[in-house]
């Protein structure tokens, strides 16, 4: 099981209409091969601006989702792939262009401000990650279990 943690910046519609809720791959023809198979799927996309970053995400990777201040979500990367035609970007989002996907597993809301989290990982206060990032090693003191039960406990106790 891999050990990395990724802050992902998510448009609130794209974000809505693709992690939030799940997509049927039915009511879209002519979806990319690599969920063709797959009834339903949550995914984002990154960046082509980082696609080194994207390169390191492997399954089992937890996924931090914020957008206005505030994290809302997380997920565990359940695979990735090149989606060379941009099908993702023209037939799901409004505000996303990415031909580089990732599929998420396991999504839980969250509601969580980004200065919470900034604590966890050592970031100044004001700080905000910019669209895709991996946190360092040497900034995560927890296994990433135990930062997602955090971030949902937080949302438990503030809600």
């Amino acid at each position: 099981m891999s050990s990395n943690i990724f802050l992902a910046r998510s448009s609130p519609a794209d974000f809505e209409a693709t992690v939030r809720a799940a997509v049927s791959i039915d009511e879209h023809p002519g979806c990319p091969e690599a969920i063709a198979d797959m009834e339903t799927v949550r995914l984002f996309g990154a960046p082509e601006s980082q696609s080194d970053t994207f390169e390191k995400m492997t399954t089992g990777d937890l996924v931090l989702f914020h957008q206005d201040g505030e994290y809302v979500g997380t997920g565990w990367i359940k695979t990735t792939f090149e989606d060379d035609q941009q099908w993702v970007s023209s037939t799901l989002w409004s505000d996303t262009q990415s031909p580089l996907i990732y599929l998420i597993e396991e999504f839980t809301p969250v509601a969580v401000p980004i200065s919470a989290v900034n604590r966890i990982f050592g970031y100044a206060d004001g700080y905000t990650p910019p669209n895709l990032m991996r946190v360092a090693g040497n900034r995560v003191d927890n296994r990433p279990k135990a930062i997602e039960h955090a971030l949902k406990q937080y949302t438990d106790k503030h809600s």
